[in-house]
Formats: C-alpha cells, sequence, structure tokens
C-alpha cells in the first residue's frame, strides 16, 4: 500500500523538487503533488512545508526520511537474499592471512559486507606465516588470502593478485638517537649507522630491497645482524644495537622506546595484497572480488593513480587502497 508512496517521498526529499522529481518517476507534477498529500493524509502528520519558492522537510518529514531510506535499505537487503537463495548461491570460501597488525585496516568490515550479502557462503579462516599460507593457496588448501608483498614482481606464478593498499617504509630508531625527535629524515642521515636487516625466509626479496633503497640514495648499510622475524628487529633496535628501515605499519607492534621517522625523497613501499590461485574454480572467488572492489571504492576513495592487479604478469583489475 505504502511502497509507490514512499519510493515518491524519497524522491521529493532528496531533490526538495516535486517537479524534478515528477520527472524522476515519468509522472506529472500534479500526480507527484496528490501522492504525497494522500501520504500525509494516511500518516496523520505534514512532511513538507511547501511554498511558491522552496520545499523544506518539517522536523517530522526529516526523521521520517532516515527512517524510510533505512526501511528500504533493509527490504533490498533482504531481497538480495532471498534471490541468492533462490538461485542456489552457496557453498564455501578458505580465507588465510598472516598475522599483522594492519590486518584490521581493511579485513573485518569487508568480510562483515561479504557474509550480509552471501550469508549462504560459510567462510573459514586460517592464520600462519607467509610461506605457509601460499603453499596452502598453491595447494588448494585455501581459496584466497590477504597477505604482504615486499616485491609484487616476484609473486609466484600461479597466483593472481590485487593490491589493496601500500604501507611506506620508514627509519625506526632508539627513542635516545640523535634523530628521534625528527618527523622526517633523509635516508642518507643513516647512512654512518649499523643497521638491523629483516632478512625472512618467505619474503627474500625484503633484504635485497633495503640494500638496495640504501644503495639508489648513495650509501650502502652497515648491516650488522639480520633477522627472521620483524619483532626481533624492532627488538633489536630498542636494545640500541642499531636502526632498520620497516613499514610504518609495524608502529602498532612497538613501543614508546622506539621512533618511526619518515623518509624524504622517493618513497618505498611494502604492498598488502589480496590473492587467489588462478587454478581455484571456486565461485564465491569473483563474488568476494566484486564485493572487495565496492568495498574498497567506498571506504577509501582515491585520486591517485590505482595499482594494477596481475595474473602472470597480464593486467586484470584495478582498485587499491593507497
Amino acid at each position: 500500500m505504502y511502497a509507490r508512496q514512499l519510493d515518491y517521498f524519497i524522491s521529493v526529499a532528496e531533490c526538495l523538487n516535486f517537479t524534478q522529481a515528477a520527472k524522476h518517476h515519468f509522472i506529472t507534477q500534479t500526480a507527484m503533488s496528490q501522492h504525497i498529500r494522500a501520504l500525509e493524509s494516511k500518516l496523520g502528520f505534514e512532511l513538507f512545508v511547501r511554498n511558491n519558492r522552496s520545499v523544506q522537510l518539517t522536523p517530522a518529514g526529516q526523521i521520517f526520511f532516515q527512517e524510510t531510506k533505512r526501511m528500504i535499505a533493509i527490504f533490498d537487503e533482504a531481497i538480495e537474499k532471498a534471490r541468492h537463495a533462490a538461485s542456489g548461491i552457496a557453498g564455501n570460501l578458505r580465507i588465510g592471512f598472516i598475522d599483522l597488525p594492519n590486518k584490521k585496516r581493511v579485513l573485518p568490515a569487508l568480510i562483515q559486507k561479504f557474509h550480509r550479502k552471501y550469508p549462504s557462503i560459510a567462510l573459514s579462516f586460517k592464520t600462519g606465516n607467509e610461506e605457509a599460507i601460499r603453499h596452502d593457496l598453491e595447494r588448494g588448501l585455501l581459496d584466497i588470502a590477504f597477505t604482504t608483498s615486499f616485491n609484487l614482481a616476484a609473486t609466484p606464478p600461479g597466483l593472481a593478485y590485487k593490491p589493496l593498499y601500500r604501507d611506506p617504509i620508514c627509519a625506526v630508531v632508539h627513542r635516545d638517537h640523535p634523530l628521534a625527535s625528527k618527523v622526517k629524515i633523509p635516508p642518507t642521515a643513516l647512512a654512518n649507522d649499523p643497521f638491523i636487516a629483516l632478512e625472512m625466509r618467505e619474503y627474500p626479496d625484503a633484504l635485497e630491497r633495503m640494500i638496495q633503497f640504501c644503495e639508489e640514495r648513495g650509501f650502502t648499510p652497515n648491516i650488522v645482524s639480520r633477522h627472521e622475524y620483524a619483532e626481533t628487529v624492532l627488538l633489536m633496535v630498542e636494545a640500541g644495537i642499531g636502526v632498520a628501515l620497516l613499514p610504518r605499519f609495524l608502529k602498532h607492534s612497538s613501543n614508546n622506546n622506539l621512533r618511526f621517522l619518515d623518509l624524504t625523497g622517493k618513497p618505498d613501499y611494502v604492498s598488502f595484497i589480496f590473492t587467489w590461485s588462478t587454478n581455484c574454480n571456486n565461485p564465491a572467488i569473483p563474488l568476494f572480488l566484486k564485493e572487495m572492489d565496492s568495498f574498497t571504492e567506498e571506504k577509501v576513495p582515491s585520486t591517485k593513480k590505482q595499482p594494477k592487479s596481475t595474473v602472470a604478469g597480464k593486467v586484470i583489475l584495478t582498485n587499491s587502497l593507497n
């Protein structure tokens, strides 16, 4: 009884113009006014204040507008869920991710959005290190994964990826370091410092990129120790053994004894990526990709040039969180 009138009301409330709203629904302005009057009569209160110059929502109309939009959204969601159930959209999606602080930047809200839209798709999760997660993807034990990459060009064959966002590389120093009070420093300011390096089995490119980063800026880092885990590198810097170059998101794993300093000049990044096996035919994967695209556009609009997603060196998708 109310559905069409509510639709008309929302249109008028959004543009505050009866003529424009009527054109949107391909009816006359007179017919639109009659529908709104009929709705007001049923409700028992006025929705709009009208005069020859303008149309405004009444206080009651403003509340009704907000609540009506919420109700319509719930109604549309119910229809979408019912259609999925009727069309047989169901199954399982096995998701892997590495246990890093930056996973909370995207994953909880994205997974919630996907589950609400596809409640019949059962989700399971596995946490592991980079090597274990990639191994499970290649063996078909996982459908998709969220992980990091120090070098996107080195992504193993058979895996497709989509960059989500990037974290810049920062200088990490002890709070008593002479440069600790600075906000941003040139990389060359650390040329004479001993370096603590991250040398991970699953990220063989991390150490090479760190050395290359320094050499491109005119110095070779004096590496005094190498460690497989970022937490150990942070511990060594906190102990005053040296300085390090690490992604900014690790600041959440540090304490007040450490300072993360931005670097001047051309920045370097670690990418947080969504990846999946090109040999996996799970129909839930393209559904998840579609939701991820709309999610990133809604949550973090960007005016920067978007990184490209790649399968075996070919561009297939675009979108990122920067």
